[in-house]
């Protein structure tokens, strides 16, 4: 090689090393894949962004069974706290292969987030968890192809909330949901991942846990914990609250006050 040509290569592996250096990625939407700090997904007890996220006028799509299928559930009262509008597909009895058809038909670039929780048809269906997975994987897929972030849940935890007892036919239902659940904790591939056991089985309404209010509220701040978004307060509740302890404080303070003159009586 001549000289001259060397010295040419070295210039070039200079000014591309410097490029490389310099260059910074730009983050679009904190939460859309492969802009989280995390390299796969988010897992319970993983170190929380620092930043806390607004999703303020976002649109959301949920597709799901029964357990997001209630009116003010769960994804009601997430989008409520967080100023979201969405469309919510969930229908109950439905299994992950009727899911995947509903994303087919709804997942499109007008959203912004799609949440997927199902599942636990499929496991009570004695269906192998890793084909399930795979059901919950290629609408991930989809959602990535239409530029929608896609975050899967994991739901409650089935060991500690579902009571299979005198019910042969479960036999084994819960065990099979916490390895489908576990599969998509290390599985899922291009979205994220949350683990909510944060339901107790106070919380549950039935033998297979379909939640009470109780157990939706507590998903639904599990889910904004978990993604740090904002809560946005309803400042006509916040008001009345004040309001309320208001009141409270100054009855309070006659009944105090009587009680003095009472005495000194």
């Amino acid at each position: 090689m001549r000289a001259k040509d060397a010295l040419v290569l070295i210039a070039l592996s200079l000014v591309l090393g410097w490029v490389v250096v310099e260059s910074k990625p730009v983050i679009r939407d904190p939460l859309a894949w492969g802009e989280l700090p995390q390299v796969d997904t988010i897992k319970q007890d993983t170190v929380k962004q620092d930043t806390v996220i607004s999703v303020k006028g976002k649109k959301a799509l949920f597709i799901g069974d029964s357990h997001s299928a209630a009116d003010y559930g769960w994804q009601h009262q997430l989008c409520k706290k967080t100023k979201m509008t969405y469309l919510n597909t969930a229908v109950g009895g439905k299994q992950t292969a009727w899911m995947v058809e509903q994303a087919r038909a709804k997942v499109t670039e007008y959203f912004d987030y799609c949440f997927i929780y199902g599942g636990a048809n499929d496991m009570a269906g004695n269906r192998p968890p890793m084909k399930s997975v795979k059901n919950i994987q290629a609408i991930v897929n989809m959602c990535n192809r239409h530029g929608v972030t896609p975050i899967v849940i994991t739901g409650f935890d089935p060991v500690t909330c579902i009571n299979i007892k005198g019910r042969d036919v479960y036999k084994g239902y819960p065990q099979r949901y916490a390895k489908f659940q576990r599969y998509l904790v290390d599985s899922i591939k291009g979205a994220v991942v949350i683990e909510t056991h944060c339901i107790s089985k106070t919380d549950c309404g039935d033998f297979l846990c379909h939640m009470t209010a109780t157990g939706h509220k507590k998903m639904a701040l599990c889910i904004i914990d978990k993604l740090n978004l904002k809560i946005y307060e309803n400042t006509s509740s916040k008001k009345k609250h004040q309001e309320k302890e208001l009141r409270v404080n100054q009855n309070s303070k006659v009944t105090v006050k009587q009680s003095v003159v009472e005495v000194d009586k």
